[in-house]
C-alpha cells in the first residue's frame, strides 16, 4: 500500500467517525431497548443546578454503528442530604 491509498483510507475512516459523533442524540424513553457493544463516551454537565441534567451516551452498538442516546441524570446536588 503506498503512502497516498493509506492517506485516503486514513481520511475516510477519520471522516466517516467525526460524522457518527455530530449525529444528534435521541432521547431515552422508558423500555428503550439499547444494543450496546462499547461505550464510548458520557458528556454531562459538571455545573448543573437543579435536581436532573441531561447528559449524553455515545456507544457503538454490536454492528459496529456509533450510536448517541440522551437522558436526565440526577445532579449530585440534588442528592445532597
Amino acid at each position: 500500500m503506498n503512502f497516498s491509498k493509506a492517506i485516503a483510507i486514513a481520511t475516510l475512516t477519520f471522516g466517516a467517525s467525526v460524522s457518527a459523533f455530530a449525529q444528534t442524540a435521541s432521547p431515552y424513553q422508558y423500555g428503550m431497548h439499547l444494543d450496546i457493544a462499547q461505550v464510548i463516551a458520557v458528556d454531562a454537565p459538571a455545573n448543573a443546578t437543579g435536581h436532573a441534567s441531561t447528559a449524553t451516551l455515545t456507544y457503538r452498538d454490536s454492528d459496529g454503528n456509533v450510536q448517541k442516546v440522551s437522558y436526565l441524570r440526577p445532579t449530585t446536588y440534588a442528592n445532597q442530604n
